[in-house]
């Protein structure tokens, strides 16, 4: 990895935009969703601050090509054709089909790495967590925040960057929760267990303090968070489903952070699946 002496002042920035998709809350009830499956992710994508003109501009391109679009893009009202998207319902099959092939084209053609944790519900509950005694301070957002961040940390030392955390508001309590998990790594570090962390090579404290520049909250309508809004699910789904159409364009296009670290960091810094032990295990007890 590249030297972190770089004068503070004078390294480039490598920005991480997040988002997230799924219960935050291990014991709360999922929402039924027709593919069946029960995730929590927190991601989006990173992008070297000098490219974010160039992705806006992209976004602004796609959506000149679709007046209809009226609302800050989400890709589960576009999906499910419902709320401010369900003019997608409407549209002749044809019409339907160059719409989610131009926004694919889209997404896979940005100057972004996509990255995320991904934490399969049920296998989190069956290996105990959130039920032992401690075990409150790890919610999945918090697991799924310090996974993220310190693998977009590792992927910033690399290029010679520093990070700078951008992600979707909520309540004020929740901004302030996830800010909370920001500011702790930045001064104390990872807080998993040292043995059975050691195999990913954490980073340290001061490399964290040096790595990690600061965060900020942004709404529904910054357009680069629309596009975190769209990564983020694409990659929690094509975790389960490789074939799921938006995650097999951006992964065959190259636009996964695992694809772009050399392959002796790729473990290190890529697209995180966490707690799949039971999904894997249940799918290879189906028929056929």
């Amino acid at each position: 990895m590249s030297d972190t002496t770089t004068p503070k002042a004078l390294a480039p920035l490598l920005h991480l935009y997040l988002d997230e998709t799924g219960p935050r809350h291990p014991d709360k009830q999922s929402t039924a969703a027709k593919h069946g499956l029960d995730w929590f992710a927190l991601g989006g994508f990173l992008i070297r601050k000098e490219d974010e003109e160039a992705a806006k501009s992209s976004l602004d391109q796609f959506k000149s090509k679709w007046p209809q679009i009226q609302a800050p893009l989400h890709l589960t009202d576009m999906r499910a054709e419902t709320k401010r998207f369900a003019w997608i319902g409407r549209l002749k099959g044809e019409d339907r089909d160059r719409f989610w092939s131009s926004y694919r084209t889209f997404l896979s053609t940005l100057p972004v790495a996509g990255t995320a944790c991904v934490i399969d519900r049920p296998g989190y509950l069956a290996r105990g967590y959130g039920s032992r005694v401690g075990d409150e301070k790890w919610m999945l957002c918090r697991s799924a925040f310090d996974i993220v961040v310190e693998r977009a940390a590792k992927f910033a030392k690399h290029q010679g960057r520093r990070l700078k955390v951008f992600y979707e508001m909520a309540d004020p309590d929740t901004n302030d929760m996830v800010e909370g998990y920001f500011y702790n790594i930045q001064e104390n570090g990872m807080g998993f267990d040292a043995s059975t962390s050691a195999k990913y090579l954490p980073l340290s404290a001061e490399d964290f303090s040096y790595l990690l520049l600061d965060i900020e909250g942004k709404d529904k309508s910054n357009r680069l968070m629309q596009i975190a809004d769209s990564y983020v699910y694409a990659i929690a789904r094509g975790s389960y489903e490789r074939k799921f159409s938006i995650y097999r364009r951006i992964s065959e296009s190259g636009k996964l952070v695992t694809s772009q670290a050399p392959p002796e960091l790729a473990p290190l810094v890529g697209v995180k699946t966490y707690c799949f032990e039971l999904f894997k295990a249940q799918k290879q007890q189906r028929p056929g």
